[in-house]
């Protein structure tokens, strides 16, 4: 057994005692040393390095993580993600009535030097393990973060900036599930100037959405401009009580007989299939999210156009004919509001401290939240029957320590057009009871 993996295993092992010592792996000084473990609700603040200034370093590692736990240089952590639920759908063809593991993510995450940072992930929760995330972050300034490797592409505020497991309406909304570009492999370069309230990404990549290579020998191009007011800022004093966030978005690739953009529930059940599209996908997106005290209100939209054409004689060397481009949209609206306790150590955005007049508790943290979606695919063209969903989705997520959750979800959809599997049915639904362990 390779060193790493017995690190790791130690630090599995010993999760949650106070008093046995753990092992941390001291790279640079070539050994490994004993220390005392910490509590399992500790929350693990990276250390700021010695040319990081006032820590900046350390609230860009923190904020800009993809969703496992920051540390200090030389140690090795692991990350562990389970969600279960119980769950109860409208009709069989789009999901069994019981219990069913959501989600089983294992991860380590290595940071020998305070500029380099290695992460690696795997999703267990399916019929196959699955690489979610393999990069390795480089810092040519304490603002400026180069990433190379397989992970989660820059579009689309409520997949990109938070952790999916953190989210009380345990899933993505039916927009950013059908046009979000998802994972890539590729390289990013993220800048947040310190004194202009800006953030930038630009990633290129294959556009494959695979871990492995390039399903042709085109690249993809992705980029992201947020304008970030008050506490979603990185600099900003972590005790501000508000803050604005609103940025757009742009995907570029250059597909070639891949399926078009689908329409998919929560569950996964595909109730849109698209036709193949081949030649430029183009996706745009815009976001706004506005936080004050204990209310977070998150507005997304997107737009998306597909090229297509056809190989009508089997010759690859002739040309294709073009058919018409077919279009997608989508927008949803999301309000949240924390009605007990202080979820600051979850989410960077409620870092705030409790209002006067509310009353402390020591039960954690109660969240409740709404969505609203429209989904529209298949657009433009005359031989593609256009298809889409509106509806909404409810939730309640308790916290009672940072790493366990207990939540409720209520999904409704109206299709546009019924699903193939059931061509008399129009309207879907499905409820969910989720528990989540999170040691990120």
């Amino acid at each position: 057994m390779t060193l790493p993996a017995v690190v790791g295993l130690t630090v599995l092992l010993q999760a949650g005692t106070a008093t046995e010592p753990t092992l941390e792996l001291q790279p640079d000084a070539g050994a490994i040393a004993e220390t005392p473990s910490l509590p399992a609700d500790t929350t693990l603040t990276p250390a700021a390095p010695a040319d990081a200034g006032t820590g900046l370093l350390s609230r860009i590692a923190e904020k800009t993580s993809s969703g496992t736990l920051d540390f200090a240089d030389g140690l090795l952590a692991v990350s562990f993600v389970m969600e279960t639920d119980v769950r109860a759908y409208v009709a069989e063809v789009e999901g069994q009535n019981g219990f069913a593991l959501g989600r089983l993510r294992m991860g380590a995450r290595a940071q020998p030097v305070s500029w380099l940072r290695a992460t690696g992930t795997i999703e267990w929760a399916g019929e196959k393990p699955n690489v979610l995330d393999a990069f390795i972050d480089l810092w040519a300034l304490p603002w400026v973060r180069l990433s190379f490797g397989y992970g989660k592409t820059p579009l689309f505020s409520s997949a990109r900036d938070q952790a999916i497991e953190t989210q009380t309406l345990g899933d993505l909304s039916l927009m950013v599930r059908s046009l979000w570009p998802r994972r890539d492999l590729g390289a990013e370069i993220f800048v947040t100037p310190p004194r202009v309230p800006l953030e930038a990404w630009v990633r290129g990549g294959n556009g494959s959405r695979g871990p492995l290579g390039n399903d042709n020998n085109h690249l993809a191009l992705d980029a992201r401009l947020d304008l970030v007011l008050g506490n979603e800022r990185f600099f900003e004093p972590p005790d501000s009580n508000w803050g604005v966030r609103f940025g757009v978005g742009t995907h570029l690739e250059e597909a070639f007989d891949r399926a078009g953009l689908g329409g998919n529930t929560a569950a996964g059940f595909l109730f849109y299939r698209p036709p193949p599209v081949s030649g430029l996908r183009r996706v745009g997106e815009s976001h706004l999210a506005v936080n004050y005290s204990r209310f977070r209100l998150l507005i997304e939209a997107s737009l998306a156009l597909e090229n297509r054409s056809r190989d009508t004689d089997g010759n690859p060397n002739t040309p294709r004919e073009e058919l018409a481009a077919i279009g997608a949209w989508g927008v949803s609206t999301e309000l949240s509001c924390v009605v007990r306790g202080d979820t600051g150590a979850f989410y960077s955005w409620r870092r705030t401290p409790l209002p006067q007049g509310f009353p402390r508790w020591k039960g954690g943290a109660v969240e409740v939240a709404a969505r609203f979606d429209r989904l529209a695919l298949g657009l433009r063209a005359a031989d593609v029957v256009p298809g889409g969903a509106t509806g909404g989705t409810v939730g309640v997520k308790w916290w009672p320590t940072s790493f366990f959750g207990v939540g409720a979800v209520g999904y409704l959809l109206r299709y546009d057009t019924a699903p193939l599997e059931s061509p008399d049915r129009l309207w879907s639904w499905q409820v969910l009871a989720r528990l989540t362990v999170r040691f990120r």
